[in-house]
């Protein structure tokens, strides 16, 4: 199996609502992140998908229970994003693809500061019958300090 390697950056901005390939699922995953709308972030990713996310302690699994995740409080934020920094963007077989990397999650804060939360990520993306891409498994981490 041939396998292309793609390292980007990319920053949080504007996507699709749809992801007709696997960067663009990124761009709309990111997106849909700094909306802090729970369905929205859920909509990127299959029905029976599974989250490994850098605040819980178990997997997350399922439309219902990533929506509940990624609509949490953050105590003190005002706002939220991800950036993406260096990663990897690998097509496994025809309608399959993972990308793992770094990306940094951001939260504004009342004063107007920002924290900033370095993590790695791995991601396995599939193309649905509708061509669209979805995340099928995310695992999220922290960076060891």
């Amino acid at each position: 199996m041939r396998a292309c390697l793609i390292a980007l950056s990319l920053a949080c901005g504007s996507a699709q609502a749809s992801a007709p390939d696997p960067a663009s699922l990124l761009q709309a995953w990111a997106a849909a992140y700094a909306t802090n709308d729970g369905a929205q972030a859920a909509a990127r990713y299959t029905a029976d998908a599974r989250l490994w996310g850098s605040v819980s302690r178990e997997q997350t699994v399922g439309s219902a229970a990533i929506a509940a995740y990624f609509a949490r409080v953050r105590p003190g934020a005002t706002g939220i994003d991800v950036r993406f920094g260096e990663f990897a963007l690998r097509m496994l077989a025809p309608g399959i693809a993972v990308a793992s990397g770094h990306y940094t999650f951001l939260r504004r804060l009342p004063d107007g500061s920002e924290g900033q939360e370095p993590s790695r990520f791995s991601m396995v993306m599939v193309r649905g019958t509708d061509g669209l891409w979805r995340i099928a498994d995310h695992h999220s981490s922290r960076l060891p300090r």
